[in-house]
C-alpha cells in the first residue's frame, strides 16, 4: 500500500474512532455548553466582547460553541482536534504512525472516562432531557442507585416520574429524607433556578417558567444565554405575547446557528392576534415564588393548574412531611383503596379506623402485620436499618429523626 494512501487511511481511522468515542460519551456536555453558551451580532455583544478579557479567544470560543447545538458538532470539533494532532506529530514520526493514532485516541477516550467528565456527562444528561421533557431518559439517567451518590439527582428524579404517573410507585426506593428532596427551591444557584423553570413549565405555569429563566440568565456571564432565549420565546408564546417573543426571537436571529429557530418563532408569532400582556389566563395569575413545595402547588392549585401529575406530587409531599391526616383527606370517603399505589396504602394502614382499613388490599395489610411485629421502636428508631426497604413504613418511622 502506497505510504500517502494509507496515511489517510489511518487519519480516517482515527476521525471516526474519536468521533463516536466523543459523541457516545460526552455529547450532551457539548449540547448544555451551547444552551447556557452566546454569541450574538450585536452592537452590545461587541461592545461587552471588547470591555472584556482576552476578547479574540472569547469571540473565537463563543461563535464554535453556537454550533454546539447540533448533536454531531462537539465530538466532530474533538475529531478535527486529534485529527490535527495526527497530521503535524505525524511529520515527525513517520515511522511510527499508527501506534500515534491509537496513542491519541487512548488519550482522548482517557479524557472522556475521567471521573470529572463523567459527572458533568451525567448532569448536562439530566438538565438536557429535562429541558426537552424527555422523561423516560431522565428517570434512566436519575435512577435511585445514581441518587444515593448525588442526592441533587432527587428532584430532577421525582419530576420525570410524576410526569409519567410513576411516582407514588417509586418514591420510596430513592434515598430520600424529607420533603426538601422534593424540589430545589433552596438552590440559589444556576442550576437551582434552572430545575425550578422546567419544574414550572412541567406543571404549566408560564409566569413562574418565565421568572425562573430570567434568574437563570442573571447567573450566566454575558446575562443571557441561546438556551434562555429560545426559552422566553416559548414562554411569551405560551402567554399569548406577541410583542415579548417577537423581541427575542429577534434577538435570537443574530445567532447564525439559531437563525432557522428564530424564523420558525417568527412564523408562529404572526399567527398570534396583537401582543398580548401577562395577565391573560391562570397560569400567568399563579402567585408560586416561595421557597415552601406545598404552598406553591395549592397556590397553583387555585389557580386551576392541577392535574394529575400535580396531585399526585401533592400527597407524596404530605406523605413526606408526615401529614397523613392531610393525605387521607384528600381520597373520597368511598375510594377502592386496594387500588392505590403500594406507598398511598402503606400510609393508611397508620390511619384509616379498622372497618376503614379493611378496604386496603390484603398483601399490604399481611406486609403491615408482619412489620409491625419486626419493629421494635426504641431499638430500631433513629438507625439507618431497614425493615422493608423502599417501604413508606421504614421512612416513616426511621428518617430524620
Amino acid at each position: 500500500m502506497k505510504p500517502a494512501l494509507k496515511n489517510r487511511l489511518i487519519a480516517s481511522a482515527l476521525l471516526a474512532a474519536v468521533f463516536c468515542a466523543v459523541y457516545i460519551l460526552c455529547r450532551y456536555t457539548f449540547l448544555q455548553k451551547e444552551y447556557f453558551g452566546l454569541f450574538l451580532n450585536t452592537p452590545d455583544y461587541w461592545s461587552e466582547l471588547r470591555g472584556g478579557p482576552r476578547p479574540l479567544l472569547t469571540f473565537l470560543g463563543d461563535f464554535t460553541v453556537q454550533f454546539f447545538r447540533f448533536a454531531w458538532a462537539g465530538p466532530a470539533l474533538a475529531a478535527l482536534g486529534a485529527g490535527a494532532c495526527y497530521l503535524i506529530l505525524g511529520r515527525f514520526l513517520r515511522r511510527v504512525r499508527i501506534p500515534l493514532a491509537v496513542v491519541l485516541f487512548a488519550a482522548c477516550l482517557t479524557l472522556c472516562l475521567l471521573p470529572k467528565t463523567r459527572e458533568r456527562e451525567r448532569w448536562a444528561k439530566v438538565e438536557y432531557t429535562a429541558i426537552h421533557a424527555q422523561w423516560d431518559k431522565l428517570a434512566a439517567a436519575a435512577t435511585p442507585q445514581a441518587a444515593d451518590q448525588d442526592p441533587m439527582l432527587m428532584p430532577y428524579a421525582f419530576l420525570a416520574l410524576s410526569e409519567q404517573g410513576l411516582l407514588a410507585d417509586h418514591i420510596f426506593r430513592y434515598p430520600v429524607a424529607g420533603p426538601q428532596d422534593m424540589d430545589a427551591e433552596g438552590e440559589l444557584t444556576l442550576h437551582g433556578y434552572l430545575f425550578s423553570q422546567i419544574q414550572a413549565e412541567a406543571m404549566g405555569s408560564t409566569n413562574e417558567a418565565l421568572h425562573n429563566a430570567f434568574q437563570v440568565a442573571c447567573t450566566l456571564p454575558h446575562g443571557c444565554s441561546h438556551g434562555t432565549i429560545r426559552s422566553l420565546i416559548k414562554y411569551n408564546l405560551a402567554a399569548g405575547n406577541a410583542l415579548l417573543a417577537r423581541k427575542y426571537a429577534d434577538l435570537l436571529a443574530r445567532s447564525p446557528a439559531n437563525r432557522a429557530t428564530a424564523r420558525a418563532a417568527h412564523r408562529l408569532i404572526d399567527r398570534l392576534d396583537g401582543s398580548t400582556p401577562l395577565d391573560s389566563g391562570p397560569s400567568e395569575a399563579a402567585a408560586t415564588i416561595t421557597h415552601n413545595t406545598l404552598y406553591n402547588m395549592k397556590a397553583m392549585a387555585r389557580e386551576g393548574l392541577f392535574d394529575a401529575a400535580a396531585a399526585e406530587r401533592s400527597r407524596c409531599l404530605l406523605l413526606l412531611q408526615r401529614d397523613l391526616r392531610s393525605f387521607v383527606a384528600t381520597f373520597p370517603e368511598d375510594e377502592d383503596y386496594s387500588r392505590l399505589p403500594a406507598a398511598y396504602q402503606q400510609a393508611l394502614c397508620l390511619i384509616l379506623d379498622p372497618q376503614a382499613a379493611e378496604r386496603l388490599s390484603s398483601a399490604v395489610r399481611r406486609d403491615f402485620d408482619q412489620y409491625s411485629k419486626a419493629f421494635d421502636r426504641p431499638r430500631m428508631k433513629g438507625t439507618a436499618g431497614a425493615i422493608l426497604p423502599g417501604s413508606y413504613w421504614d421512612y416513616y418511622f426511621l428518617m430524620g429523626f
